[in-house]
Formats: C-alpha cells, sequence, structure tokens
C-alpha cells in the first residue's frame, strides 16, 4: 500500500509549482537540445509510428502528411543523418498511419487513417519482396469498403482481437458519426471487402487507444481518450471475451476528466506511480494540466500538475522516463499553440519536491504532435522523436519530422 501521505505531498508540491511556477535547470539542461531535421520536404506531419519494417535492429518510422495528402515509411540508416530514404504512398486527408504485416507473407505493410473530405481506412500493401520493398511504384493502395465515407477515422491500433485469421484493426473516429470499433480480419485479409466493421462505442473524436488488461483478468482491454461528446474523457471498454460479446458494444468504464479536453495519454510504469499492477496514466487536459491517475485498491485518484509559463498552451502528449541518467523520473511533453514559447518541454525529477524544468525544444514550432522516447543515435540515452507541422505564418510548412538529441550522453 502507498503512503497515504503521497497524494498529499503531491498536491502540495503541484499547489506550489502553479502559485509559483517550477524553476529552470542549470547546466546543460537549460537551453534548447539539438534539433535533427530527418524529412521537412511536404506539409503538415502528423505523428511518428515505429516499427522495424526490415529486421536489421533499427526502429524505421512512418508518418503522415496530412496537408501533403502522402505517408511516408523512412528507413534507419543506422546512423545519424539528416535525411533518411523513404517510401510514399497516397493517403490524401490523412490523420494516422503504422507498418503491420496484414497479410502475413512477411513484409510489412502501411494502414492510413483519413479525415477530412477522403473519409477512409485505407491498406498499402508491400512487394512481397526485399528488392522491390524500397521502391514506392511497387506498392499498392486498396481502401477498406466499409469504412469509406463512415466518418472521420482519427486513430487505430493492430491487435488481434479474436484470436483467428491474424491481426484485426481497433479504428477510432471523431464526429460527425464519431465512433470507437474494431475490423475484423477474414481468412484472405487480402480480400478487403471481407473486411467487418464491429461497433464498440459512440465517440466525440478519439485521441488515444492502447490495448492493455484494465482489469486484470487475464484479458486486454482498450483503454481510450475521447475528447470530446457525451462520452469525453478517459475511459476503458472490457472486453468480453471469445464469442458473439466482440461483436457488439462493450461495457464502458470511465476513469475520469469528464469535464475536461483529454489529449494523447501516457502511460507511466514506474514504482511511484504502478498502483496495485497497473500503470499510471498521465492525461494532458487541453488548456488546465496534466491529470495524473494512479490505481489503488478499486478506484482510481487524480491530481493535476498545471502546466509551466515557458510551454506552449494547449497540452498535446506526455512521456515518462529516467531521460537524464540520474534514476530519477522525469516528465517529457509536447504542445500547441507555442508560438514564442516552448513545444517540447521536460520538467526533471517531476514527483520530488523541487521538480525543475528543461527547454527542449526552444521557441521555434507551434503545433508539436505526439512524443516518441527512443534512442536515436544509439549513445545510450534517450531522444525525442516528434513531428513540427505548422509554421510561424500559419501555413502548414512546420519544422517536419525531427528528433531532439538528449545531452546526457
Amino acid at each position: 500500500m502507498r503512503d497515504v501521505h503521497f497524494y498529499t505531498r503531491l498536491a502540495l508540491i503541484w499547489l506550489l509549482v502553479g502559485i509559483t511556477g517550477i524553476p529552470m535547470a542549470a547546466g546543460q539542461d537549460s537551453g534548447p537540445w539539438k534539433r535533427h531535421v530527418i524529412d521537412d520536404s511536404s506539409l503538415g506531419s502528423d505523428g511518428t509510428k515505429l516499427a522495424d519494417v526490415n529486421q536489421n535492429g533499427h526502429m524505421d518510422i512512418v508518418v503522415g502528411w496530412e496537408e501533403g495528402g502522402v505517408t511516408r515509411l523512412y528507413f534507419n540508416p543506422g546512423k545519424v543523418e539528416e535525411t533518411w530514404e523513404y517510401v510514399e504512398v497516397p493517403s490524401p486527408d490523412v490523420e494516422d498511419a503504422f507498418a503491420v504485416d496484414l497479410d502475413g507473407d512477411g513484409f510489412m505493410d502501411l494502414v492510413t487513417f483519413s479525415e477530412g473530405e477522403h473519409q477512409r481506412i485505407t491498406v498499402h500493401w508491400a512487394p512481397s519482396d526485399s528488392l522491390a520493398y524500397r521502391d514506392s511504384r511497387r506498392w499498392v493502395s486498396e481502401d477498406i469498403p466499409v469504412t469509406v465515407k463512415m466518418t472521420k477515422w482519427m486513430f487505430g491500433r493492430a491487435v488481434d482481437i479474436d484470436g483467428q485469421n491474424g491481426v484485426d484493426l481497433i479504428v477510432g473516429s471523431k464526429n460527425p458519426n464519431g465512433r470507437l470499433g474494431w475490423l475484423e480480419s477474414p481468412e484472405n485479409p487480402r480480400d478487403l471487402s471481407a473486411w467487418n466493421y464491429h461497433h464498440l462505442s459512440d465517440a466525440g473524436w478519439i485521441m488515444s487507444i492502447e490495448w492493455m488488461d484494465m482489469d486484470k483478468d487475464g484479458i486486454q482491454d482498450i483503454l481510450i481518450t475521447d475528447r470530446y461528446g457525451e462520452l469525453s474523457g478517459l475511459r476503458w471498454l472490457k472486453n468480453p471475451g471469445q464469442g458473439e460479446g466482440l461483436s457488439q458494444p462493450w461495457e464502458n468504464h470511465f476513469i475520469g476528466l469528464r469535464e475536461g479536453e483529454p489529449m494523447f495519454l501516457g502511460l507511466a510504469d514506474i514504482p511511484p506511480l504502478n498502483g496495485s499492477g497497473l500503470p499510471g496514466i498521465i492525461v494532458p487536459d487541453l488548456t488546465n494540466g496534466w491529470e495524473i491517475f494512479v490505481f489503488e485498491g478499486d478506484t482510481w485518484t487524480s491530481q493535476l500538475l498545471p502546466y509551466p509559463s515557458i510551454s506552449g498552451t494547449r497540452g498535446k502528449s506526455v512521456a515518462v522516463a529516467d531521460i537524464r541518467l540520474t534514476g530519477e523520473w522525469d516528465l517529457l511533453a509536447s504542445f500547441e499553440g507555442a508560438k514564442d514559447q516552448s513545444g517540447v518541454i521536460g520538467m526533471g525529477d517531476f514527483l520530488a519536491d523541487k521538480p525543475f524544468l528543461m527547454d527542449i525544444s526552444g521557441k521555434e514550432g507551434v503545433k508539436y504532435d505526439f512524443i516518441v522516447l527512443i534512442d536515436m543515435d544509439g549513445d545510450g540515452d534517450l531522444d525525442i522523436l516528434t513531428c513540427e507541422e505548422t509554421g510561424y505564418d500559419g501555413s502548414k510548412s512546420g519544422l517536419g519530422v525531427i528528433w531532439y538529441e538528449n545531452p546526457a550522453r
């Protein structure tokens, strides 16, 4: 059982943070980290997803360029280079994209989610040939018919829900006709007309989807942040297990943020926040601060950590790690509304009595997407990979696909 004074201490620390602000770090952590550009040649870079598509031990990157109308799979060169070779597939109004071997041929395909006027989920089949894999002309793009013009698709995850026919897709959208559901893979996944959609819940705007066991019954459930509407908040849907129940709406459980506007959630599987075997959940509430949820006994409790004055005005994503290699837990975060503010920051030792700020991005950049912590240069510390999509002039030129080099090593 956690010390009962833990929450009291956090509440006091964060109250003082909100009143007095947080000091900036001294030394190497005080200034912006070195920024590396992987690609800035299209418009509206909108999120980074990782996959080792060629099984060489280096994580490759998938990025949808919303205004550019394309998705690119970047091949990790295995060393620090400012630009990476990529494959490009068409994807108008793309909002999310990731790599997965959908047909089981040993070659990872791409799946894209489109909102705007396009409104569909598209599979981009990779050539089953390692020599042709990097040739964009050899990829074949096909829509999943049942998804076309159904809604504005925003986010997805590839998981095996029913234990049959390989990987299925959890899919979420935003209004109008906002929803969360799953696409059931048929016996022949290449027959996209045979993919069935199963409705799990209405939704306003799905921001996050996590596949994890929320009630410790040995079965994976779905954890989401829903940004708008009557069902908005941080909530989870109970997996009924095998059988007909998988195709019906799943039982909904609210955790919190019913009155807020939750963005991309972060999981903090660290001792101070790991209660009763479940990781802490940290959710940026768009303009208010980070809401930190901890499970104790049979209930979720939470505290609000206000955004610092140096950051952008709209919280976007959050992650927790010992990024400074000091044995202490640091909070890393990205923001929108960061014109003349910092769009990527860190809060060193954020659970301590005296946390301190790290200005990671400086004032360049306006609208950052979610951050990914990964050792990009192989020096043994975690760097920060992200996208930035909006220029100072309001255009979608932005900084593109970028990463910040951790100065710890």
